[in-house]
């Protein structure tokens, strides 16, 4: 039995839910430009029923109900798992078609399979296709859930994929969306301590060359209810070994459980006093005005309830990616803007309590300078240097960077 907010929803009568409800989401692009996000079956959302919900925007920032994308649990996934709903879907498109990775699983088991579905269009209709792969409790080391996909440099596919227990391993893919090797679980990528059952989950990887490596790995630490929280780390191969901003290493099971991992998000008071709590499993897109990082999060005020956020995704001189400190999409800035002036500094550190909560610091011209003439380099937070890069939205301006120390850091204009 698990959570009840990740329960099959019951047949009720519901009002549009916008984006409460959304868990795990992913967001793909359908043939005739609508933006299509599809998340894990819940109780507090949508109709009745099961089998990958589906919201739908023009803009990525207003979004609406639009069903499921499967009636029920295809059957061979079922068959294996007893699942009751769909787990986390990945969906991408390659050439004219659309491939949905799917999970179906028992909560805290790892009976678990990823499937194959393929559609001409995102809107479907869906086909199950096959088993990719699938672990049994008993047997198996690693869960085969929280599936994501990345294309390396020389266009080969690969399937990232994991949750606790056995950390995330990769799997080369062949053209046809399969394990190039049958049977082949892949190279572990994450491995956390046995104390912690491993709290790891929900990865994804950004091809996206830099100063810190070509390949960006994303994912979730600790728990899914109110810890949970976004760390990454780079590589110059795409099975690894990634390191972060501090290298180190990602499989690592010392006891006690080492703070590795760059983290860029977690729970913390937004400016209007609203608290977000546990964010986490996210997912990338790309557009034609870069990249988003997309996830959810809870209510701090009452964690049952959770919806997707979208933020900016951008690079930062060094090489690293930080998200927007304001939850929105959009990557312009305006040219010219009043930056002087009382800033919210957050300071991301592993080791604090959350939510994070703000400090409120006056800075000055001579302090963001480098925002002000570029939208990027480095800002002078009391006396500490951070490598930032600048975001805004609906009149509002942020930033977001490392310091020195490897820890990231947020201001938004009070």
């Amino acid at each position: 039995m698990g959570p009840e907010y990740l329960s099959v929803a019951t047949a009720a009568t519901y009002d549009d839910p916008g984006l409460w409800g959304a868990h795990d989401p992913t967001v793909v692009r359908s043939r005739d430009g609508r933006w299509l996000m599809f998340s894990t079956d819940t109780a507090v959302a949508g109709g009745s029923g099961a089998g990958v919900q589906i919201r739908q925007s023009s803009d990525l920032e207003t979004w609406s109900w639009y069903g499921h994308a499967f009636d029920g649990v295809p059957g061979p996934a079922a068959e294996w798992s007893g699942a009751e709903g769909i787990w986390a879907p990945e969906v991408i498109r390659r050439g004219d078609e659309y491939r949905m990775y799917y999970s179906a699983s028992s909560f805290g088991s790892r009976t678990s399979a990823i499937s194959l579905a393929t559609a001409p269009d995102a809107v479907g209709p869906w086909e199950h296709r096959a088993i990719v792969v699938a672990t049994r409790h008993d047997t198996h080391e690693v869960n085969a859930i929280d599936a994501a996909v990345t294309t390396d440099a020389q266009g080969n596919d690969w399937l990232l994929y994991g949750s606790f227990f056995g950390g995330l391993r990769i799997v080369r893919l062949d053209g046809a969306g399969l394990p190039l090797k049958a049977g082949d679980e892949g190279t572990p990528l994450v491995r956390r301590a046995a104390s912690i059952n491993g709290a790891v989950e929900g990865g994804h990887i950004v091809a996206q060359p830099s100063a810190a490596g070509e390949y960006h790995l994303f994912c979730s630490f600790d728990s899914l209810f109110d810890s949970y929280n976004v760390r990454i780390a780079a590589s110059n191969s795409i099975d690894g070994p990634y390191l972060d901003a501090r290298g180190r290493g990602l499989v690592d099971t010392s006891e006690p459980p080492a703070q590795v991992g760059t983290m860029i998000l977690t729970g913390y008071e937004a400016p209007d006093g609203t608290v977000w709590a546990a964010p986490g499993h996210s997912s990338h897109l790309e557009t034609e005005s870069g990249w988003v990082l997309v996830h959810h999060v809870r209510d701090g005020a009452d964690p049952k309830r959770h919806t997707a956020h979208l933020r900016a995704l951008k690079w930062t001189e060094g090489g690293w990616p930080v998200a927007n400190p304001l939850p929105a999409p959009e990557h312009e800035v305006p040219q010219s803007a009043d930056w002087a002036g009382d800033w919210l500094i957050y300071r991301l550190d592993p080791t604090a309590p959350t939510p994070i909560t703000p400090d409120r610091v006056a800075l000055t011209s001579d302090d963001l300078v480098s925002l002000a003439e570029a939208g990027r380099g480095n800002v002078s937070v009391r006396g500490e240097v951070v490598d930032a890069v600048a975001f805004a939205h609906a009149g509002d301006l942020a930033f977001a960077g490392l310091d020195e120390d490897g820890v990231t850091v947020w201001g938004i204009k009070a």
